[in-house]
């Protein structure tokens, strides 16, 4: 017999994992997109001991600023971790829609 509780479960499943990929892609596009632009635009172009900026990075538009640990740090935990994070979101997203028959032609969809 069909059971409707299971089919709800599923598809508020499916809902949230939706959720979670979409999420996860917008928050490392947009970390990728905002770092290098708001650096470039307050970070100073040339080393500044007194606050601790004196690591060069590339900035947008071909130039190069100075940051300190903390914000070197941040943006390479960002470019790093964001969007592999995002890549075994959607794999999990997939895999587990695959296994509980979300997408036509899966193995649960055909039996």
């Amino acid at each position: 017999m069909f059971d409707t509780q299971n089919l709800k479960r599923g598809k508020a499943l499916k809902r949230g994992f939706a959720i979670l990929a979409m999420s996860t892609g917008f928050i490392a596009l947009a970390a990728n997109l905002y770092i290098p632009f708001h650096y470039a635009a307050v970070m100073p172009r040339s080393p500044q001991p007194q606050t601790g900026r004196l690591y060069a990075i590339p900035a947008q538009y071909g130039g190069t600023v100075y940051v300190n640990r903390v914000e070197l740090d941040r943006r390479n935990f960002v470019s790093t971790y964001f969007f592999p994070v995002f890549g075994v979101v959607m794999v999990l997203y997939f895999s587990v829609g695959t296994s509980l028959g979300w997408w036509w032609g899966s193995p649960r969809r055909t039996r």
